[in-house]
C-alpha cells in the first residue's frame, strides 16, 4: 500500500512562469475560465525617501505559489458530495467521478482552498486528479513534468517532509488548515522566511478563481 501522496513546492525557484498551470490545461483540455492549478504572486513591503531623496526598502519581498488540489487527508469535498462521486484512493488522491457528479457544487462550497468547482460545460464538478493516469502508468504528473526549475515536486508525503525538513504545511497566501490536513509542503520564502511581513495576492480576480456556478436544488 502506498502512503498519502502530496506536492512540495520551493517557492525559492519557482519564477511564477504558469507552465504548470499551461501544461495542466492542455493534458486536461480544459476551456478559458477553468483552471486545476493556480499561481498566486504575493509581494507586500515599500519604499520610503528620506530628505536627500535617497530611497530605502522596508519590509519588502515577493515571491510565487502554485497550487492545486491538495488531496486532504481529510477531504472536506468527500464528506460533503451527496451523491458519493468523489473518492479517495488508497494512495491519497482524491478524485471526481463526473459520471456519478451532480453538479450541486456542494464540494466547492465545502472545500476551504476553493479547488473543486462545477464546470458550466459538463454539469460536473472538477479539479486537479493528480494526473492518476500518468501516476499508474509510472509517470510524473504533468505539472511536475512541466517545470522548467524543477521546483514542484511529488511523492509520499513523509518522503517529501523528509527530504525538506525545513518545509511548511500553510504558507501565505493561501488558506490556513480548516481540519482537512492537505497533503502540501512549502519551503519558507528566503525575504520572508517567518512569514511575519505583511503581504497582498497581486493577480487580477479572474486569474485565481475558475468560472462561478449557480447552485442547483438537491
Amino acid at each position: 500500500m502506498v502512503a498519502q501522496y502530496g506536492f512540495y513546492v520551493n517557492t525559492n525557484e519557482c519564477l511564477g512562469c504558469r507552465m504548470c498551470i499551461i501544461s495542466c490545461k492542455d493534458k486536461n483540455d480544459l476551456p478559458a475560465g477553468e483552471k486545476f492549478r493556480r499561481v498566486y504572486d504575493y509581494s507586500g513591503g515599500s519604499w520610503t525617501v528620506d530628505e536627500n531623496g535617497v530611497m530605502s526598502a522596508s519590509g519588502l519581498f515577493s515571491y510565487a505559489v502554485t497550487s492545486g488540489c491538495h488531496h486532504c487527508a481529510l477531504p472536506a469535498c468527500f464528506a460533503a458530495c451527496p451523491a458519493g462521486a468523489i473518492e479517495k484512493r488508497e494512495d491519497g488522491i482524491v478524485w471526481i467521478d463526473e459520471e456519478t457528479c451532480i453538479g450541486c457544487g456542494a464540494c466547492a462550497t465545502a472545500c476551504p482552498f476553493n479547488a473543486p468547482y462545477v464546470s458550466k460545460a459538463r454539469s460536473a464538478a472538477r479539479k486537479c486528479d493528480f494526473c492518476k493516469d500518468l501516476i499508474d502508468s509510472g509517470e510524473n504528473p504533468v505539472c511536475v513534468q512541466s517545470c522548467q526549475i524543477r521546483c514542484l515536486e511529488y511523492g509520499e508525503l513523509e518522503d517529501l517532509r523528509a527530504a525538506h525538513p525545513d518545509a511548511v504545511d500553510v504558507l501565505a497566501p493561501l488558506p490556513e488548515d480548516a481540519g482537512t490536513t492537505p497533503s502540501s509542503l512549502y519551503s519558507r520564502h528566503r525575504m520572508n522566511p517567518d512569514g511575519a511581513l505583511p503581504g497582498e495576492v497581486r493577480n487580477a480576480p479572474e486569474e485565481i478563481v475558475s468560472e462561478t456556478f449557480e447552485e442547483t436544488s438537491l
